[in-house]
């Protein structure tokens, strides 16, 4: 891994500073393949999470049916906490009410319940997050 170091660390609004950005990498014996695809977005105005996309590609689920399928779910949930981990002030996750990798509108709503989400606008499921009591 080739990094470059910036003269001066670089502050962003929602993170901490940056002392510098990976130029390279390189894996010897090592082949990458992509198995899924992860996105989110963190709005520290409204301490909100909103997943965007969070699924395995076809060819790693195993079964047909969204609601069906064991990854799917630990994948999600895994994403969930390491997303609030980097954003621990977040109070609140959201995503869209549908997505292309289900069947129908009605699978994926039933897969976003099983994770503890619920309607919260038309086109948006959501959940409160707790915390565990000190």
């Amino acid at each position: 891994m080739t990094v470059g170091l910036y003269p001066k660390p670089k502050q962003y609004a929602d993170q901490g500073e940056a002392v510098g950005e990976t130029l390279s990498t390189y894996v010897k014996g090592m082949k990458q393949h992509q198995i899924g695809n992860a996105q989110a977005w963190y709005y520290p105005q409204d301490k909100m999470i909103v997943i965007w996309e969070c699924f395995l590609d076809a060819h790693m689920r195993n079964v047909t049916s969204l609601t069906e399928d064991q990854h799917m779910p630990k994948l999600w949930r895994g994403f969930e906490q390491w997303l609030v981990k980097q954003f621990p002030q977040a109070e609140r996750i959201v995503t869209p009410f549908n997505d292309p990798i289900a069947k129908t509108i009605e699978e994926y709503q039933t897969f976003l319940r099983s994770l503890g989400y619920e309607p919260v606008a038309e086109t948006a499921f959501g959940k409160t997050l707790s915390f565990p009591s000190s």
